[in-house]
């Protein structure tokens, strides 16, 4: 699908207000007969309708255009939800990665955001570690049929580019996928420079392997998305990426503005608070990318959420049946993982949570009894295999959870 083809798909599209009746609407006029009583159902929805075409002005419970909210903010949608619930076995979730036990040295600091690939009779992660080399990116594997017991690969794939601007405190958050035969692209979040304003220093770039993921190395064009979006004008981040026929789709961490804190809300990011949502872009070569959307496909709820919710990041997206699943880490008090579903890749709903989302966090004491967060997902058969992140965005290591519809 076009840049102009996604456009157009979401230049019509309603805000929450009336989004049900506005549907409605549509179908009426093509499915039934022109006579009887179609106009009066017409002229039942039209107010609704027209609340749709008034409504775009900025909501000041939120501080955020509707028109940006509506892909994601269904909360007032009639809709069947509990066909797309998981239901996840939370009492077993444990730790299976401790910084320090696969790559001594180089993440024994921090082991977490990582993601894992389906390799046939393997699994193989690559995530982010801290360590005597600073932020680098490390890769392990284990086999199918034991989903944790992980030996380590390589040592070091990506570090620090110390002579830049855009990566001198080096990468994290890898996503790896396939192009073409042996040559995969590693799409990572780099931490450049401190900011003298203090905002998040991060850009996204690329690496290149021409040997299935074993060795990489930094593609020239780095940074690859620049800032230019009202949404992701301050920084991108953390990725997603799936193939649709010949075409990549990217979904894409996007910092726009910095905002002072809501009176009463507690932050984790003091009183001038990033407004950070996933971007969308689309892209053929997996290293040029356009953006073709003017807002944030998904947007942080602010007031709607509870807690106060201001970050949504971290995508994960995988085809799940006929349609798509999104994995988000959101964030109020501290981060929560959440998801999404959708028929087409671009039109969102939530998965109704509740304050601490679809993982909850850990028992008192335990390495993710603050926040779980970075979730990367496989589906084994109808089994949903998840890791995720635990305390300190690495600092206690990575846990494991399985899940089925239900």
């Amino acid at each position: 699908m076009n840049a102009a083809k996604i456009a157009r798909k979401f230049e019509n599209r309603s805000p929450r207000t009336g989004h049900w009746a506005l549907g409605v609407g549509r179908w009426a006029l093509n499915h039934l007969p022109r006579g009887g009583w179609l106009p009066a159902l017409l002229t039942l929805l039209t107010p609704a309708i027209a609340t749709c075409a008034d409504s775009q002005t900025v909501d000041r419970q939120t501080a955020q255009p509707p028109e940006e909210r509506q892909q994601q903010d269904d909360r007032h949608l009639p809709r069947a939800v509990g066909e797309n619930e998981i239901h996840w076995n939370l009492d077993r979730a444990t730790r299976v990665i401790r910084p320090g036990q696969l790559h001594p040295g180089l993440d024994d600091k921090r082991a977490g955001a990582c993601h894992v690939l389906d390799l046939g009779d393997r699994y193989r992660m690559y995530y982010w570690g801290s360590g005597t080399k600073g932020n680098v990116i490390l890769m392990a594997e284990t086999p199918v049929d034991r989903p944790n017991d992980w030996t380590p690969r390589g040592g070091a794939l990506l570090a620090a580019q110390p002579g830049t601007e855009h990566n001198a405190g080096g990468p994290g958050f890898p996503f790896v996928f396939p192009v073409e035969g042996r040559r995969w692209h590693m799409l990572f979040c780099a931490w450049g420079k401190p900011r003298p304003d203090k905002k998040l220093a991060n850009t996204t770039g690329v690496a290149i392997s021409d040997d299935a993921g074993a060795t990489w190395r930094y593609h020239d064009a780095n940074p690859i998305l620049p800032l230019d979006k009202p949404y992701d004008r301050s920084a991108t981040g953390s990725v997603s990426v799936v193939k649709v026929e010949n075409e990549f789709r990217m979904y894409y961490t996007a910092i726009g503005e910095y905002f002072e804190r809501p009176e009463g809300v507690q932050t984790g990011h003091g009183n001038h608070i990033p407004r950070i949502g996933i971007g969308y872009a689309i892209g053929a070569d997996g290293i040029s990318w356009k953006k073709p959307l003017p807002n944030l496909l998904i947007a942080p709820r602010g007031f709607d959420a509870d807690p106060y919710e201001y970050i949504n990041s971290k995508p994960f997206v995988l085809r799940d049946g006929d349609g798509w699943r999104m994995f988000i880490s959101t964030f109020g008090h501290a981060y929560r993982i959440r998801s999404l579903v959708s028929d087409d890749g671009l039109i969102w709903n939530r998965v109704p949570s509740g304050p601490d989302g679809d993982l909850g966090v850990g028992a008192p004491g335990a390495f993710d009894d603050h926040q779980r967060s970075y979730a990367s997902v496989i589906k084994h058969g109808d089994e949903y295999r998840l890791w995720y992140t635990g305390n300190g965005f690495g600092a206690t290591g990575i846990g494991y959870v399985t899940g089925r519809r239900e």
